[in-house]
């Protein structure tokens, strides 16, 4: 099982653990991930100002991927759907045509027949829930979760083959029962993290984040668990001032799924999940399932003085 990783902009300058958790997931599980340096912005926030320009960005992502024989797996959800929307589009003749004709000055072609998976899509279609269940190593079964599906991970749902109901999701609370933790459903399953209003209303991301929260407390859950790295941005590093702007203590710890699997599976929370990187502190819920991090050690190699004579610069 091999696919052209697409890690999209955010997820290797931000959410760096999402990436770390992802790749060893992947080794766990037998996904070969296959990194292309020349990849570019998937076209998502440049849509709004020029469509076909945004899809000539998705389409120089599917080409590159295409020239080494491969299809596209994807972490974030927002990358998802532009890659995915851009594979519909492109049926176009006409417009696949004008495309590749631009594509054509760095040498590349796209053509028809790309896919575009999550990597939770491919986690739950190709490895499969009762292969989680024989792989775990690690009792999970303490934990009670909120999942969250995101805006664009199921919609718009003529790009994903009606690979689960948005409007009715289930996916994912499968994969999060899988590793052995209790998955809930709640009023607020389906709404947005605020992501893409943030840079135009504060005021009202942080009514959605909120509204999201607050009822997720009232369940008293372990864990907010995602998969797409703009709603862990939204919902996790913004607690502090959601907290400080409507005078209430949110210290609720958000995980992306690759996080929560890799745990079940064995990983270490630190060196191959990254949960020290995520805020809130997930320690909490580390102690519920009774894991005790080792003290990270490092060990002092004793250097030999090097004389500088003589040395050039």
């Amino acid at each position: 099982m091999k696919y052209a990783l697409f890690l999209g902009c955010n997820t290797p300058t931000k959410v760096f653990q999402y990436e770390l958790s992802v790749r060893w997931v992947a080794r766990k599980l037998g996904i070969e991930l296959v990194d292309i340096e020349d990849m570019v912005c998937c076209g998502s926030n440049y849509a709004n100002l020029d469509i076909e320009g945004s899809l000539l960005l998705s389409a120089m992502n599917l080409a590159l991927a295409q020239a080494r024989g491969l299809n596209i797996i994807t972490v974030c959800a927002a990358c998802t759907g532009t890659l995915a929307e851009a594979v519909e589009a492109l049926k176009d003749k006409e417009l696949r045509a004008r495309i590749n004709k631009k594509l054509s000055a760095v040498g590349l072609e796209y053509r028809e027949g790309s896919k575009v998976k999550h990597f939770s899509k491919v986690i739950y279609e190709h490895i499969g829930v009762e292969r989680i269940k024989k792989e775990i190593k690690r009792d999970l079964s303490k934990l009670t979760v909120a999942p969250h599906y995101g805006c664009h991970y199921l919609k718009p749902k003529s790009a994903y083959g009606g690979f689960d109901d948005p409007d009715n999701p289930q996916t994912l609370h499968h994969l999060i029962a899988a590793t052995g933790a209790l998955p809930i459903r709640y009023e607020t399953l389906l709404l947005c993290c605020g992501g893409k209003t943030f840079p135009i209303s504060q005021d009202l991301t942080y009514s959605l984040i909120g509204m999201k929260l607050e009822n997720i407390r009232k369940k008293n859950v372990d864990c907010l668990v995602l998969q797409c790295q703009s709603c862990y941005l939204m919902y996790g590093t913004q607690q502090k001032n959601l907290s400080e702007k409507f005078s209430e203590e949110y210290h609720i710890p958000v995980l992306l799924y690759p996080q929560l699997l890799g745990l079940a599976l064995g990983g270490d929370p630190t060196t191959d999940l990254g949960f020290n990187l995520n805020v809130p502190s997930a320690d909490k819920l580390l102690e519920t399932i009774e894991y005790k991090r080792e003290p990270l050690t490092f060990e002092v190699q004793k250097v030999e003085k090097i004389e500088d004579e003589g040395v050039k610069r």
